[in-house]
Parts: structure tokens; sequence; C-alpha cells
């Protein structure tokens, strides 16, 4: 290297050093988002990392997946909470993974020699993909019912409370607020939510409530605002009515109990008596071996 490249590195890295000096002695000024950072830092959320499922998902919602999804899941998305994007990422995140984790174990078994390269494996990757796929959408579904039950549930106990709030001589819209605030849980403040937005959206409650009951598919719901707005464009009493309603969904859940009670019992009846028979069968068989001993 000569004398006037080694003058002009160690000009630049002497300039570089001094520019560095200056800049920890005089520091930037801080911007307002900066300040403003420092006195109230924003923790990141969840949702600000998404994870590669969900990136996978946001590329391919946009689509004809996306939109087939939407069709065939979009009450069930609603009931549990999940968006188009997830469900997809978790579909091809784990039907990908699925059909890699066949592909190794059949190499090893065929590099192993335990098996020929048959066609026969080689097609088990796609269908072990689709089938880890579509146990996806059926956890989505089966999420989906047990919410849609529990939503229900809590519509029905909504419904009597709000009967039983009728009787005090309150007005509809304080009976309905009242029911909304008297119960616990997810389902509750689902109602709440939607009882106290009414106002501030320009619409009636009943109206919200209708809303609801469309989204979530909840015909007992949908029941109830019919009457609310039987109510508010007649003008009649709808207090025997909401009592009538709250009798007829007393009888429907203790009919679905009884129906879901007989149901366990059906179920276990095959394992009872596999049980009763395992135990003859363990009881009587020193006495059988006996008898046999005896007649040979």
């Amino acid at each position: 290297m000569s004398p006037t490249t080694t003058a002009l590195i160690c000009g630049v890295l002497f300039l570089i050093a001094a520019w560095l000096t200056w800049r920890a002695i005089h520091p930037a000024p801080l911007t307002l988002r900066a300040v403003q950072a420092r006195v109230a830092p924003i923790t990141p959320t969840p949702s600000a990392y998404p994870t590669p499922a969900t990136r996978i998902g946001r590329y391919l919602s946009s689509g004809p997946l996306g939109r087939l999804v939407d069709e065939r899941l979009g009450s069930s998305l609603r009931m549990t909470g999940h968006t188009v994007p997830t469900v997809i990422g978790q579909i091809v995140v784990t039907a990908v993974l699925a059909g890699f984790t066949t592909l190794v174990v059949i190499t090893a078994l065929v590099a192993a020699g335990v098996t020929s390269a048959s066609p026969i494996w080689w097609l088990l990757v796609p269908a072990v993909a689709l089938l880890f796929a579509w146990r996806v959408v059926l956890d989505v579904r089966a999420r989906a019912a047990r919410r849609r039950t529990e939503l229900r549930r809590v519509v029905n106990d909504f419904v009597q409370l709000l009967a039983v709030a009728l009787t005090t001589n309150r007005s509809v819209e304080d009976a309905l607020t009242f029911a909304a605030d008297a119960g616990d849980g997810d389902g509750f403040e689902l109602l709440r939510q939607t009882v106290a937005t009414a106002q501030p959206m320009g619409i009636t409650v009943w109206d919200a409530l209708n809303a609801m009951a469309d989204s979530y598919e909840l015909p007992e719901l949908r029941g109830l605002t019919t009457s609310l707005q039987r109510q508010a464009g007649v003008g009649v009493s709808v207090a025997a009515t909401i009592r009538t309603e709250a009798k007829s969904l007393r009888a429907k859940q203790l009919t679905e109990l009884t129906d879901r009670a007989d149901q366990a019992n059906a179920n276990l009846s095959l394992p009872t008596m596999g049980m009763v028979i395992g135990m003859v069968l363990f009881l009587a068989y020193p006495i059988m071996q006996q008898i046999s001993n005896a007649f040979t």
C-alpha cells in the first residue's frame, strides 16, 4: 500500500471519528414522537409481530381461497373470533408440516429397506396433508358450535332476566340495560357492548340486538327483537310476550339438557357393558380352568 493511500484512509477514519465524537457531545434534538415514547412507552401487542402463518394467510386471503373460506366459515369465524388470514395460515402451515413429516417418514422407511418405493406411499403425502388441513376446519367449526351453544344459553338467561325486570314497571330500554348488566361472562359482555353502542350508532336497541342475532345466528334473540319491534311500532305492552317467550326458552333448554343427558348415557352404555363382560370373564376364568383340568 502506497503512502498516499495510507494517508487517505487515515484521514477518512479521522473525519469519521471526529463526526462521531461531535454527535456524542451534541445529540440531535428530540422529536415530539420521541418525547411521547419516553413519557408513555407503547407496549407492543402480539398482533404487532405477526406469525409466519398469519403472514402467509394475509398473502393468500386476497385471492379465491380467502373468498372461499369466508363463504364457508364466515359465521364460524365470527363466533370464534378468528379471521380469514389466520385460518388460511393455519391450514397452509398444518398441511405443509403434515405432508413434510409424512414425506420424511416414508423416505426413511424406503432408505432403511423396510418398504419399497411404491407410488401408493407417495400418494399418501398429499392425502395426509389434506386430512390435517380439514382437521383445522373441523376444529374451527367445533369451537363455533360450542360458542354458539354458550351464547344461546346466555340469551336464555338474558330473556329470563328481562322478563323479571319488566315486572318492576321499568321501561323496555331500562329493562334491557338491567338484564345485560346482571350477568357475567363473555356472552353478557357482548350483550352489554351491543346495548351500550346502539344509541351512539343512532339505532334502536332492538335493531342492534337483531344485528347481533343475524351475525351469530341466534334465533332466540331474533324472536326477542321481533317482540320489541312490535311493541315499539304498535305501542302495546310487551311484558306478557316476553314472559311467554321466557317460559318457552326454559322448556326448550330443559329439553336440550335431557337430550344431552340421554346421549351421554347412550354413549356410556357400550363401555359399561364391556367392563361388566370383562369382569365376568375375569372372575369366571379360574372356575372354567378348574373344570377343564378336572375333565382332562
